[in-house]
């Protein structure tokens, strides 16, 4: 498969040919490039790195006018290139669902590249809708004491992200009259999964769009949001995800109370309970098309590993009732048919065990 990148990682040139900065140095821009990556390849190194538009082939012309489809310039670089092959890939016989995927903390670059890995494991196999997946890597310093630099550059890369969001939805205009509700005519859903700080960098993105005072709508069918390292709150009115539903059809949040990872956050670095281990502070609150999946005895009792044991934060690939739950949610299920949970309310459930 082929994996869609989108970083704000640092740019550096060696012997001449630009190369994305993969170390763990936690170097945040505002620069956005993109690149594609072979799911087939071992070496997370070997990423194919896109052309800058202002980089093109010497002597080509800057457009005028359209950022997008300039006839002036029959070279295609950046984000252009990038959408438009996308767009291609999706509408394509053997086209399908987009997951966008933005990881979380403590996650360097091949961390990413394989946090993906398991997410096509999950998501994009055994007869999925979701075809294609995008990556937005953004530079964690990958390393557990340095939690509080990974809190700020999720914030400068959300910051980033948004203006990301708001080159796609240019794309969308131009390519496609404004049909922001889907990415070609053939209809296939673009969907957003965020883990762990991932939210954080999506509180950002989101923050950032709406202080533009862009307005989108049903960009994305579904939202999920997996233990989201974000204040509980967040939904509450005047709150950064009180409107977020305007984005998507529905939105889903996995939290897990005994989450440790999220423990230490909102002991050590963050005043306010975490949205990924309790859900919403006031379920009363929650905007319409917001569900809320507690995970905690299915995390409890099959976590693989020794350390996911212990921290309980990446359950939404590793416990397989979490991941069997988010694939029905991206089938479009409605939840009062999803089996395998028992209803807390209209609005939540607790997952149970499978034995």
């Amino acid at each position: 498969m082929k994996y869609y990148i989108v970083t704000n990682r640092n740019i550096i040139t060696v012997n001449g040919t630009e190369q994305i900065d993969t170390t763990n140095d936690g170097v945040c821009t505002d620069n956005l490039r993109f690149a594609t990556f072979d799911s087939a390849e071992t070496d997370a190194t070997k990423y194919v790195l896109i052309p800058d538009k202002d980089n093109a082939v010497a002597g080509s012309n800057k457009p005028t006018g359209q950022y997008y489809f300039n006839a002036a310039e029959p070279v295609k670089t950046g984000s252009e290139k990038f959408f438009g092959d996308l767009a291609g890939d999706m509408a394509a016989d053997t086209g399908g669902d987009l997951l966008v995927f933005i990881h979380g903390f403590n996650v360097d670059w091949a961390g990413g590249i394989d946090d993906l890995r398991a997410v096509e494991n999950c998501f994009a196999a055994n007869g999925s809708p979701v075809k294609h997946l995008l990556l937005f890597s953004w530079p964690s310093c990958a390393s557990l004491l340095r939690y509080k630099s990974d809190f700020q550059d999720a914030t400068t890369a959300g910051i980033t992200l948004g203006r990301c969001f708001q080159l796609f939805s240019e794309f969308l205009t131009e390519a496609f009259g404004g049909q922001q509700a889907q990415l070609t005519a053939c209809g296939n859903k673009i969907h957003l999964l965020c883990h762990s700080m991932g939210n954080h960098v999506l509180q950002n993105m989101y923050g950032k769009i709406t202080a533009d005072g862009n307005k989108y709508h049903n960009v994305f069918e579904e939202i999920i949001l997996a233990a989201a390292d974000v204040d509980n709150n967040l939904f509450e009115s005047g709150l950064t995800f009180n409107s977020l539903n305007n984005l998507c059809r529905r939105i889903h949040v996995y939290c897990n109370r005994n989450d440790l990872a999220l423990k230490f956050s909102a002991k050590y670095e963050n005043p306010m309970k975490r949205l990924g281990s309790d859900g919403p502070a006031n379920m009363n609150l929650v905007p319409s098309h917001v569900y809320v999946i507690d995970c905690t005895d299915a995390a409890f009792k099959y976590d693989p590993s020794l350390q996911s044991r212990i921290i309980q934060h990446s359950y939404f690939t590793d416990v397989p009732e979490v991941s069997r739950d988010i694939y029905t949610v991206l089938l479009g299920t409605a939840d009062e048919h999803i089996t395998n949970r028992t209803a807390v309310s209209d609005i939540k459930y607790r997952l149970n065990l499978s034995y």
